[in-house]
């Protein structure tokens, strides 16, 4: 299987904001010469192939094609098929057994982060909870706290200064299943 990689596009298509038709971001990406392209779902995951330029390269090249074809920035944080399999396997090997009244969420960083974290790591009122990272990737729970679940993308990116992107591990799957 040939590797492939995974632009997270942070913010968009979120409460009417930041607004981009995934098949104008397919065709944008062919224009410029990505291969492979595929979209999943409305929240900004562009799956492709790209050889010979670095993930620094490839990010930025990426978010000038947001830039250039829709008119505004966003965020783009980039994983291999590689790194996604490691980290649902991290995922599944240690953290599965969990049950109950909880959410599964993985949020990636854009940048790597070497803050000392003491696991687990709550948020303020509890919502969230978490209980695995590495420089770049966070697996977290969410709890239910008045009514509602906590989602950890704000905590992660209050806590580590840097923009992430958070998405459940079903999606995950289904993008690696593509």
């Amino acid at each position: 299987m040939m590797d492939f990689y995974v632009a997270f596009l942070r913010g968009i298509n979120v409460s009417g904001q930041k607004i981009i038709k995934m098949e104008a971001l397919r065709e944008a990406f062919l224009r410029e010469g990505f291969t492979g392209v595929k979209t999943f779902i409305q929240s900004g995951n562009v799956i492709f192939n790209r050889t010979g330029s670095s993930e620094h390269d490839l990010i930025n090249q990426v978010e000038s094609l947001i830039t250039g074809n829709f008119g505004f920035h966003t965020d783009v944080i980039l994983r291999s098929s590689d790194e996604i399999e490691s980290v649902l396997k991290v995922l599944e090997n240690e953290h599965s057994g969990r049950v109950g009244d909880q959410k599964l969420y993985i949020t990636f960083l854009k940048n790597a982060f070497y803050g000392n974290i003491s696991l687990p790591l709550f948020s303020k009122h509890g919502d969230v909870e978490v209980i695995y990272h590495n420089t770049r990737d966070f697996i977290s729970h969410s709890h239910l706290h008045k009514g509602t679940y906590g989602f950890p993308n704000a905590f992660i990116e209050k806590y580590t200064g840097m923009p992430a992107t958070t998405r459940n591990p079903q999606t995950l799957q289904k993008i690696l299943d593509l």
